[in-house]
């Protein structure tokens, strides 16, 4: 699960023995899915937008990092090789939480003081998820 303006990263596991040409990452639209972001590179990140990925051929791991992320995104993903099956997980996108105007102050004269704030997720700087996908 995700919040609207933030990211998420999927991790993908794939067979090493397989040595795949290249990896992907797509959206599930019933029986198709729409190619997001691919790469033939390994141990380099690859963008395509909001969409970046990163092969650790060494250990055999896809990521695919997701950034500002909105209700829209909400749906079933899948990343595999072009010689394995594929794997697939589900990503739930919430809106931001309402913003509340409270400030809350503890300290003593000559200490510390502690203040927390609560204000909209998309005032802040970005906060990832993230999911392991199964073999």
């Amino acid at each position: 699960m995700g919040y609207s303006g933030e990211g998420t990263l999927f991790t993908c596991k794939y067979q090493k023995e397989s040595e795949p040409n290249s990896l992907y990452f797509c959206r599930s639209s019933g029986s198709d899915c729409d190619e997001l972001i691919k790469t033939e590179a390994e141990d380099k990140w690859r963008n395509r937008g909001r969409f970046s990925l990163f092969d650790y051929s060494t250990a055999a791991v896809l990521r695919v990092l997701i950034t500002e992320l909105t209700v829209e995104d909400a749906g079933r993903y899948q990343c595999g090789t072009d010689k394995d099956s594929s794997t697939s997980a589900d990503l739930n996108v919430q809106k931001d939480l309402p913003f509340e105007k409270s400030i809350s102050v503890i300290g003593r004269a000559g200490g510390g003081v502690d203040i927390s704030c609560k204000y909209p997720q998309s005032h802040r700087t970005p906060s990832f998820s993230h999911f392991q996908l199964p073999l």
